[in-house]
């Protein structure tokens, strides 16, 4: 058994070596006590190692059970009994106290102090009552020995609760600083929480997210109560908001089977500041993302973003997956913005690329790649001429009325449509595209044009 690191684990590990060197050589001071019966002196010796092996175990098991107090009271009074010597006695009085003291609340000390006392005293008065007063002479000191290392123990505890706390909030700043996704911030939030009730009984820890239309667990930690998956279950001690600048992410849920200690709920609420920390940070990167690959007033992909997917999807048309690009220009757009304003302008911009989002499937692409240019990829269609019926079919979505600062408006727009046949990269798809939509503008705009596998540009008529 090497000594630990931690500073209160080393002090009860020298307190029982302490306490071991005393019983050991309390043995062969019982064996030569010739004036005892034999039988007493084997119990005796039974109970100095008896003793030692209990006090073994609860160093190993990190603590000793409330009733086990009068039990090493009789304990010390046999060993007392079996050696008839005042001065054994006292000795493992002393150092029982010192190191049992370090277990623990100050009542328990006390009430181990007492059976101890009491089991020795009671030695003293059954084989040397003469020495009664010299045993007393020296056990004043017992009580304040009891308080002192009871003393030690809540300090050195609170040093170790504090240490532990300390590294709880370091693994999870850590995962803060290297993670976006929110459900594994949650996931070791809840970890971590449960981590700091430190085996509270019944302990369990749960984090939840607020969405628009409900809040919803998203991660567990514990003993979890099988309610919490159905409902609120009634040992909740703890209800901690998960509260943004400007809104609640969520909750913190602690329970268990008794109260949550108060010196633990600073430790929880500076928890909960460090999971929202790490939420505001996952919303932000989310940000940040959606900015550098979307455009800021119609929330299509941009540029950056639809390359992107068309290299992507040309890797998919090299093993036989159809694509198409529908490149999209919308006719006298300048005159909105002359005749109405940038405002109308951009809402007019906003109205036609909702209507590219409900025009195609979820596995395509919209893109606004600048001005009143847009762009659509489809990917995977069952046809290559599945391009030219979504082509017609936005051609006829776009050109709709639509209000735009209080005044009807009613767009018009030119498509080009290029089909994949064996392009080498994106550039050249993009070229074949942007030729159809010129000459769909030059044949009288409104209209849809394409290139076929032979490279001939048609022109189908505008609505």
């Amino acid at each position: 058994m090497a000594p630990p690191r931690q500073l209160g684990a080393r002090i009860r590990w020298l307190f029982l070596v302490f306490i071991m060197f005393n019983v050991v050589t309390a043995v062969p001071r019982i064996l030569d006590s010739g004036t005892v019966e034999l039988p007493w002196r084997a119990t005796g010796v039974l109970a100095a190692f008896a003793l030692a092996y209990w006090w073994l175990r609860g160093y190993r098991a990190g603590g000793f059970s409330v009733w086990a107090a009068p039990a090493e009271g009789l304990a010390l009074g046999l060993i007392g009994y079996g050696s008839h010597n005042w001065l054994v006695t006292l000795g493992l009085l002393f150092t029982s106290v010192s190191f049992r003291g370090l277990y623990g609340s100050w009542k328990h000390a006390l009430a181990l102090t007492v059976s101890l006392f009491a089991g020795s005293l009671g030695a003293i008065l059954l084989t040397q009552p003469e020495r009664l007063t010299d045993f007393l002479q020296q056990t004043p000191g017992v009580v304040p020995l009891a308080l002192f290392t009871a003393a030690v123990a809540v300090s050195t505890r609170r040093q170790e609760q504090a240490a532990a706390r300390e590294r709880v909030f370091s693994r999870l700043g850590s995962t803060m600083v290297t993670t976006t996704d929110r459900e594994v911030i949650c996931r070791r939030s809840a970890e971590a929480a449960e981590e700091l009730l430190g085996g509270l009984p019944g302990g369990w820890v749960a984090t939840t997210l607020r969405t628009p239309d409900a809040e919803t667990i998203s991660a567990i930690a514990g003993a979890t109560p099988v309610e919490l998956l159905v409902d609120e279950p009634a040992d909740i001690r703890l209800r901690i908001p998960l509260q943004g600048e400007k809104c609640q992410y969520g909750s913190l849920l602690v329970g268990a089977a008794v109260p949550i200690p108060d010196d633990l709920l600073p430790s929880l609420e500076t928890l909960a500041a460090q999971t929202v920390l790490g939420l505001r940070n996952a919303e932000h990167v989310a940000d940040l993302r959606h900015q550098a690959f979307h455009d800021n007033l119609t929330g299509l992909a941009n540029r950056s973003q639809f390359h992107d997917h068309l290299q992507q999807a040309l890797a998919r048309a090299r093993r036989g997956s159809p694509v198409a690009i529908l490149l999209i220009d919308l006719d006298r757009f300048k005159s909105v913005n002359d005749n109405y304003g940038h405002a109308a302008g951009d809402q007019l911009l906003v109205a036609v690329a909702q209507r590219l989002r409900d025009g195609i499937r979820g596995a395509d692409t919209a893109a606004r790649l600048g001005g009143d240019e847009f762009a659509v990829l489809l990917d995977g269609m069952d046809s290559p001429h599945d391009a030219l019926l979504v082509a017609e079919r936005l051609l006829a979505a776009i050109q709709e009325p639509v209000v735009a600062s209080g005044v009807d408006v009613t767009p018009a727009c030119s498509i080009g449509v290029a089909v994949w046949h064996g392009h080498p990269d994106n550039d050249a798809l993009l070229r074949d595209a942007d030729t159809a939509m010129y000459e769909a503008k030059t044949s009288g705009k409104g209209r849809v044009a394409h290139l076929d596998d032979h490279g001939n540009l048609r022109v189908l008529s505008g609505l």
